[in-house]
């Protein structure tokens, strides 16, 4: 038998002439399910009793201040396949940022748009748009900073920028290969004045009795280089 101590789900059926009110999904259809910790989810339960098609699912969490009120923490609009987000939805995470697009199993899979939070910053947030697999960038895209307008074009692997172009508003187009979404060897600087420059990013020489610092553990390690250019030539 279930503890009657237990916390209860509420449950309100919309989907008829009158509300029905249980306290656990005892049916198929359309209803708004009130969870133990605040949480809540709208939308339609098939007859296996898991969520199927559009739905809106709201996390809730105390506010941080001396009342301890329950506040929206993060929101899921979209649709639903098997209990997971799937097919295309809009996805506000805890920290404000934003995706809208494609879903596959729970994970950002299809072409999408995540727009980075800027409230801490200030100004025109960061977006990127293009292809995400498994939940990160994959394949052609295009990521724009807010606060220069700079922005990367071309192929995602893993997450970071691997080859394209990097656009510099009003002064020049670089064109060549990345690493770690910086660029890394050969490439073209394509200035706005008509004018070009080829040459490479090479990794940095150390001064005389200078020692390269290590990487904290874990840390992600990005190429420390610096441009080597031949002479500016015209197109």
């Amino acid at each position: 038998m279930a503890d009657e101590d237990a916390p209860q789900c509420k449950v309100v059926y919309i989907d008829g002439a009158e509300e029905e009110e249980t306290n656990w999904i005892k049916r198929a259809g359309k209803a708004k399910v009130t969870y133990p910790n605040g949480c809540t989810f709208e939308g339609t339960f098939d007859d296996e009793k898991v969520k199927q098609g559009p739905g809106v699912y709201v996390w809730m969490g105390p506010s941080g201040g001396e009342d301890e009120e329950m506040v929206e923490k993060a929101r899921y609009e979209g649709d639903y396949k098997n209990n997971m987000k799937d097919g295309v939805g809009k996805m506000t995470f805890p920290n404000k940022d934003v995706y809208e697009g494609q879903w596959f199993e729970n994970k950002m899979q299809g072409i999408g748009t995540y727009t980075y939070n800027s409230t801490a910053k200030g100004g025109e947030p960061d977006i990127y748009s293009g292809s995400f697999v498994d939940g990160k960038k994959e394949g052609e895209g295009r990521y724009e900073y807010g606060a220069d307008q700079s922005m990367f074009v071309g192929t995602w692997k893993e997450g970071e920028m691997s080859s394209g172009k990097w656009e510099l508003k009003g002064a020049a187009v670089y064109t060549g290969n990345f690493e770690k979404s910086r660029p890394v060897g050969e490439g073209t600087f394509a200035f706005s004045s008509g004018l070009s420059q080829a040459g490479s990013y090479d990794q940095k020489k150390l001064a005389e009795g200078e020692e390269e610092e290590a990487p904290e553990e874990g840390a992600e390690v990005i190429p420390n280089v610096s441009w080597n250019g031949a002479n500016i030539v015209a197109f």
